[in-house]
C-alpha cells in the first residue's frame, strides 16, 4: 500500500516524505511554528506552552481532526478507516 496522509488523503511515494508533510502541515504549532511528531503532541504543546487548547488538527478533513488519535506516518490509522482509503 502506498503511504497516504490520514488527515488530508494525500498520497506519497515514501513514508519519510509523509512524515515530513504531517509535521509541516498538520503538527505545526500555530503560535511558535514548532513542528511536533503527533496530533496529541501538538495539543499538549499548545496547552502547556501557550495555554491555548486546540479543538482539531490543523488542515484536516472529513472529521479526521481528533486530537486524541495518535498517528505517526502510517502507524495508528484505524484499520477500518485504512481500508476505506481510495486511490
Amino acid at each position: 500500500m502506498k503511504p497516504w496522509c490520514w488527515y488530508c488523503n494525500r498520497d506519497f511515494e515514501e513514508e519519510k516524505v509523509l512524515i515530513q508533510h504531517q509535521k509541516a502541515k498538520h503538527f505545526k504549532c500555530h503560535v511558535c511554528h514548532k513542528k511536533l511528531f503527533t496530533g496529541p503532541g501538538l495539543a499538549i504543546h499548545t496547552m502547556q506552552v501557550h495555554k491555548e487548547p486546540i479543538s482539531s488538527i490543523p488542515n484536516s478533513t472529513n472529521g479526521r481532526g481528533d486530537t486524541e488519535v495518535e498517528i505517526y506516518g502510517m502507524e495508528g490509522i484505524p484499520e477500518k478507516r485504512s481500508e476505506e482509503h481510495t486511490y
